[in-house]
C-alpha cells in the first residue's frame, strides 16, 4: 500500500514545499507544518465500486506479482486505486495514473526504517535558479547553455545515507628529511639530515555521510558535501511528499571498509601541516593508529538530480538539496575560447609594439 497525507480541510493530497518548508495542499492552499500532521497518514486504498472492479484489479495486481517473480514492487495507489510499478528500493515517489504523492511505508520500517531526514530546502524553482547560476559562472560554459528548453528532468531524491560517528588514536612513526644548502663562492655544500618523527593526537568525526545506494554514483555525493546536520530531524514522512526517495541496498556495515579509507583520507590531512618543517617530506614507517568501532544512523538526505540536454548531448548534475552546492561538467564552448584566443593574440601584439617602441625610442636616442 502506498500512502499519502491528505490536507485536514479538504482531504487533497499535501505536498512538502521546501522554500516556505510547509506541507501544502494545491486544491485549498492550505499549509501545516510537519508536526501539526502527526499520525495523519492515510494508508487505506479507496473502495472498489462494485465487485468486478475489485476482481480486475486483484487479477492485475496478481499478474505484475508473477511478472516481478514475487520481488514485491507494486504499489496500490490510495488517491486512485491504480496498481503502479516501482523498483524495489523505491520508498517515494508519484503515481503514475494520478499523479498522487506516494510513501511506501512497509519499505520503510524495521531495519528500514530511516533515524533521521534532513529535509530540502531548495524546491523546484530554486534549483534550477541556483543551477543556472553556477552554469553562468563557468569560464567555458556555452553562452546559449542556461536555457529552461534544455532541461529534461529535475528530480529531488532523498538518498539514503549512512552516517557515522568515529573516534580514533592516531600513532604515526616516520622519517622526516631536511636538506639544506649553503653557496660560497663557486660552491655549494648540501646538507641532508634525518629524523624520527612521530605524532600523536586523538582525532574524533561526526556524520560522516556515506550514500548507501549502489547505483548512485559515490563521486558525485561526495562533490555535493558538505550536509549541514545541525538541520536535521528526526524521521517524518512527511517531508517526503512530493518527493522521490530510495532505501538503502548496502548495509552500514558493508560501507565500513570505504569509511577506513575515507578516514585514513582525513587522517592524512590533520598531518601533513604537522610535517611542513621537513622541506623533503616525511615517510611514514610504523602506523599504529586506533579506529574505534563507529557508530551508525541511517538518514534520508535531500540531493537534486538534473538531467540537461543541449546540442544533441546529454549532460548530468547533482545538487545539494540543502546548501545548493552543484557538481557537474557543462560542456565547453568552441565560441569563448576562440574569441580568448584572439583577444590574447590582439594584446600580445599591443605589449611587442610597446616593447618595440621603448627599445627603438632608446636606441635612437
Amino acid at each position: 500500500m502506498a500512502d499519502s497525507i491528505k490536507c485536514p480541510n479538504c482531504s487533497g493530497n499535501l505536498i512538502f514545499d521546501a522554500d516556505r518548508q510547509l506541507m501544502v495542499c494545491e486544491y485549498c492552499m492550505s499549509s501545516f507544518t510537519a508536526e501539526q500532521l502527526q499520525n495523519t497518514i492515510v494508508p487505506e486504498a479507496p473502495e472498489q465500486s462494485d465487485a468486478g472492479e475489485r476482481i480486475h484489479a486483484e487479477q492485475a495486481e496478481e499478474h505484475i506479482r508473477k511478472s516481478l517473480k514475487d520481488e514485491g514492487v507494486q504499489f496500490i495507489c490510495n488517491a486512485c486505486g491504480a496498481t503502479v510499478v516501482t523498483d524495489k528500493n523505491t520508498s517515494a515517489t508519484f503515481c503514475a495514473f494520478c499523479g498522487s504523492p506516494a510513501v511506501i511505508s512497509q519499505r520503510l520500517t524495521d531495519e528500514f526504517s530511516p533515524d533521521f531526514i534532513l529535509p530540502f530546502k531548495y524546491g523546484k524553482e530554486e534549483a534550477v535558479k541556483k543551477f543556472f547560476k553556477w552554469c553562468k559562472g563557468g569560464r567555458w560554459t556555452p553562452f546559449d547553455f542556461v536555457s529552461d528548453k534544455n532541461i529534461e528532468k529535475l528530480t529531488g531524491l532523498y538518498v539514503p545515507f549512512w552516517l557515522y560517528d568515529v573516534r580514533s588514536d592516531v600513532d604515526v612513526i616516520g622519517e622526516g628529511v631536511e636538506q639544506k644548502s649553503v653557496t660560497i663562492g663557486n660552491t655549494t655544500t648540501v646538507t641532508t639530515s634525518y629524523y624520527q618523527v612521530r605524532r600523536r593526537m586523538d582525532l574524533s568525526w561526526k556524520h560522516i555521510p556515506l550514500d548507501g545506494a549502489e547505483r548512485i554514483d559515490d563521486k558525485l555525493m561526495e562533490a555535493i558535501e558538505p550536509f549541514e546536520f545541525k538541520d536535521m530531524v528526526r524521521f517524518d514522512p512527511a517531508y517526503m511528499q512530493g518527493f522521490f526517495a530510495e532505501r538503502y541496498d548496502l548495509t552500514g556495515d558493508e560501507m565500513k571498509e570505504r569509511l577506513i579509507s575515507r578516514l585514513k583520507e582525513y587522517i592524512t590531512t590533520e598531518l601533513q601541516p604537522t610535517f611542513k618543517f621537513y622541506n623533503k617530506g616525511v615517510t611514514v614507517k610504523q602506523d599504529n593508529t586506533l579506529i574505534y568501532e563507529p557508530k551508525m544512523f541511517y538518514a534520508m538526505l535531500p540531493v537534486w538530480f538534473l538531467h540537461y540536454k543541449y546540442n544533441g548531448k546529454n549532460y548530468d548534475f547533482c545538487m545539494n538539496g540543502q546548501t545548493g552546492e552543484v557538481t557537474g561538467k557543462p560542456p565547453v564552448s568552441r565560441l569563448k575560447k576562440i574569441i580568448l584566443f584572439f583577444v590574447v593574440l590582439a594584446i600580445t601584439a599591443v605589449l611587442t609594439r610597446l616593447i618595440a617602441g621603448m627599445f627603438m625610442g632608446g636606441f635612437v636616442g
